[in-house]
């Protein structure tokens, strides 16, 4: 489940309203909190990803705590690798780094960042974090990893469903998340091109949920979402089951709580529960 980005009057999340969030999830029985990673699209609050999660954890003692898709090209990887071995290690090991090479050019013109090269540099950028990890000198950089820290978080890869970043996901790393924004039949395509290459954990990625939506028809042709009524929803989410997904990440559409309620949050981890 996703944390809210703000509150329902648009004012910040403050660290007592993640924690009270965060507390809640975890409570509820979600198996994890996940954080979305943008920075130059629509017209909405940006909160930093790894902060947040920083505070989620301290407030929670089990729960899985990860980035759904943090866009390595946008950042210096030195520093992004610290960050991340830092949040692997506050959490007492609970993080999982979904890592991706970012698909908006509005969040690479954002930062100045070269989106056409954004694969290679994504590629490269995941040898230097993985050999800080390891404790190895990369350059001049050697960040001296704690000893129950040494290989970093998980890291699964953020990819679309074609392509071959499903198959490296599969042989080199510790999962895939698929894109939720993405057709059924793009989801299930993507799951079987993941397992053929070998690949374990498979994670179905933001999905969008409004439970007070009215219930259509959903194609299997057009983007996958939960915004629908209770029953629709629980349907839907047996058939990523399934097909034999391991996880499925949700989100509120705006981002808030009142999005989101404690009462939703009750009805969508029973509907988990039932699948």
């Amino acid at each position: 489940m996703a944390l809210p980005h703000q509150r329902p009057d648009g004012s910040a999340m403050s660290t007592a309203d993640i924690s009270r969030r965060a507390r809640l999830i975890e409570d509820v029985g979600f198996d994890g909190i996940w954080y979305g990673d943008t920075i130059g699209r629509g017209p909405r609050p940006r909160p930093d990803v790894l902060m947040c999660l920083a505070v989620a954890g301290a407030a929670t003692q089990h729960i899985e705590l990860g980035t759904a898709i943090l866009q390595v090209p946008l950042r210096n990887p030195v520093d992004l690798a610290q960050r991340l071995l830092t949040l692997h290690g506050l959490t007492g090991g609970r993080f999982s780094a979904g890592l991706g090479a970012g698909s908006t050019r509005a969040d690479f013109d954002a930062v100045g960042a070269d989106y056409e090269r954004r694969f290679q540099h994504f590629s490269e950028a995941l040898i230097t974090i993985r050999g800080l990890f390891r404790g190895e000198q990369v350059g001049a950089a050697n960040l001296q990893p704690w000893p129950n820290t040494l290989g970093g978080p998980p890291i699964l890869i953020g990819s679309w469903h074609s392509g071959r970043w499903v198959r490296r996901a599969a042989q080199e790393f510790d999962g895939w998340i698929a894109s939720g924004l993405t057709s059924f039949n793009a989801i299930a395509e993507g799951l079987q091109r993941y397992r053929d290459a070998g690949g374990k954990r498979a994670v179905v990625g933001r999905v969008s949920v409004d439970l007070r939506a009215p219930s259509t028809t959903l194609k299997d042709d057009e983007p996958f979402h939960l915004r629908c009524g209770l029953q629709e929803a629980g349907e839907r989410l047996q058939r990523l089951v399934d097909l034999g997904y391991d996880d499925t990440l949700l989100t509120a559409l705006n981002h808030t709580e009142d999005d989101i309620t404690h009462e939703d949050l009750v009805a969508l981890r029973g509907l988990v529960k039932s699948t």
